[in-house]
C-alpha cells in the first residue's frame, strides 16, 4: 500500500508542478483568455485530478490497457471551447492527451494503432488553439510527442520542426522562470 501512496504523491507533486509552471507562464504571455464561465473550469479541473489517480492506480496494478482505456474514454470530452473554459482547460487537454499519447508510444502492443492514427490523436489534442494558448508544460509534451510520431512516419524534417518547437516553448519557459527573480 505504502509503494503506490508515494508514486501518487509524485504524481500529484508532478501535477502541482505543471499546474504552477503554467500559472507562471501565464502571467508572461500576451492576452491569456480567462475562462467565460469558470464553474465549467473548475468542474474540468476536479475531473483531470481524478482521472490522473485513476490512471495511476491502473497503472500500479500493471493494467496499462485499462489506464490507455480510461484516457480513451476522457479523450472523448466533451471539452470546453477556449472561450468557455479560457486558456488553462486547453491546457488541461493538452495534459490528458499528452498523458495519452505517452502510454500510446510507450506500449504500442496494447491497442495498437497506425502512426497515421497516433498523428491524428496528438492533432486532435492540441487542436487549433495550441499556437493561442500562454507557453506551458503539457503543450510543450504533446508538441515532442507529435514529433515522435512524425520521426514514425519518417517524416523527418516535419520532426524536427515539432521538435524545436517543444524546445523553444521548455525554452521560453525557463526563461522566465529564472527571469523572475531578478530585479
Amino acid at each position: 500500500m505504502r509503494g503506490w501512496i508515494g508514486k501518487l504523491g509524485w504524481g500529484l507533486a508532478g501535477l502541482a508542478l505543471g499546474v504552477g509552471i503554467t500559472v507562471v507562464s501565464s502571467s508572461f504571455a500576451g492576452d491569456p483568455q480567462p475562462p467565460e464561465d469558470s464553474q465549467v473550469l473548475v468542474a474540468l479541473g476536479q475531473l483531470m485530478d481524478t482521472e490522473h489517480r485513476r490512471v495511476d492506480l491502473l497503472l500500479d496494478k500493471g493494467d496499462v490497457a485499462g489506464a490507455i482505456a480510461a484516457l480513451e474514454e476522457l479523450r472523448r470530452g466533451p471539452w470546453p471551447t477556449r472561450k468557455v473554459g479560457g486558456d488553462a482547460s486547453i491546457q488541461l487537454r493538452h495534459d490528458a492527451y499528452g498523458r495519452l499519447m505517452r502510454l500510446r508510444l510507450d506500449h504500442p502492443e496494447v491497442d495498437p494503432q497506425t502512426p497515421a492514427k497516433l498523428l491524428s490523436i496528438v492533432e486532435e489534442g492540441l487542436g487549433r488553439e495550441a499556437e493561442l494558448v500562454p507557453d506551458n508544460v503539457f503543450t510543450a509534451r504533446l508538441v515532442a510527442q507529435k514529433g515522435e510520431v512524425l520521426e514514425r512516419l519518417k517524416r523527418d524534417d516535419d520532426a524536427l520542426t515539432a521538435y524545436e518547437r517543444a524546445l523553444d516553448i521548455n525554452r521560453g519557459l525557463l526563461d522566465d522562470l529564472l527571469g523572475q527573480g531578478s530585479p
